[in-house]
């Protein structure tokens, strides 16, 4: 059986986004106070990646693997989105910026149409007000040439913006979280029988659980794999924030590294380094 499989195995890799939660909460108020404008412009996002990564512990903690994927997904897009737009042009982050504002204006005058006819609204004042300019402004901007919401901020699709992240630090485990993760979580948000019951290992050809034995060890393997991934994911954040040369972070992204180290032992995925030489898990996280 491997390491990963157990209840020691898991809880290494618990421990590992234990200390990237510590880490980001003491990191939190150096970004908020960031002279980066775009690093602190973006504060609440790291603060809900804050959140989503506490989230995934307690869903763990309860044994409740498909909200954790659930939650893990957005975890690893809001990191993706957090790095990526420290690195785009101006317009793209602007984009990203008015979209928010495009909401904002949105909200106050929602709708749901079927087959033709309102089904439920809800809206301000019965949808008569004016909005702020720069709301306007915003919502015209989302607004296709036939009146419909345009409703993506980016055209560039989620790998893409992780290669941009790739090429500035030369090393991401976002690829393969987003791999491990993504697709399946989105099945579970989508609703389907596939993403009803797929984190059980139902669909695992090969290695389906037979027994509360191997389901036990499909647990353990399965949030071993999400705290490993999501406290990858801040890692890399981590790290691109000390490329662009975020004061208080160097230390913090150390602390990191060798976190994932001592976890990476702990559950068995790596040995102790010797000689300089550098492990299989680490070159691909």
């Amino acid at each position: 059986m491997e390491k990963v499989q157990t209840t020691e195995g898991e809880a290494a890799l618990a421990n590992f986004l234990d200390h990237q939660i510590h880490c980001f909460i003491q990191l939190a108020p150096m970004v908020r106070e960031s002279t980066l404008p775009r690093v602190s412009r973006l504060y609440a996002l790291l603060s809900a990646v804050i959140e989503d990564a506490i989230s995934v512990r307690l869903l763990g903690d309860s044994a409740r693997l498909n909200q954790a994927y659930i939650i893990s997904r957005a975890l690893l897009e809001r990191v993706t989105n957090f790095c990526f737009l420290q690195l785009c042009t101006d317009t793209e982050f602007d984009d990203y910026i008015d979209y928010t504002l495009n909401k904002v204006g949105r909200r106050l005058d929602r709708s749901i149409e079927a087959e033709g006819h309102t089904r439920a609204r809800i809206a301000l004042k019965d949808g008569v007000f004016d909005l702020p300019p720069e709301i306007a402004a915003a919502v015209a901007k989302f607004t296709s040439e036939r009146g419909r919401e345009k409703t993506r901020w980016t055209n560039v699709s989620l790998p893409d913006r992780a290669a941009v992240v790739e090429a500035k630090i030369g090393r991401t485990g976002l690829f393969m979280s987003l791999l491990s993760i993504y697709a399946d979580a989105s099945e579970a948000l989508h609703g389907t029988l596939y993403g009803a019951v797929f984190h059980l290992g139902t669909y695992d050809v090969g290695a389906i659980p037979r027994d509360q034995e191997s389901l036990d060890r499909h647990r353990h393997s399965t949030l071993a794999c999400l705290y490993l991934m999501a406290g990858g994911a801040m890692d890399t954040l981590l790290s691109v924030l000390q490329a662009l040369g975020q004061s208080g972070v160097q230390q913090a992204a150390a602390s990191s590294t060798a976190a994932f180290r001592l976890a990476a032992i702990a559950a068995d995925l790596t040995v102790p380094k010797e000689r300089g030489q550098e492990s299989s898990v680490e070159n691909n996280a």
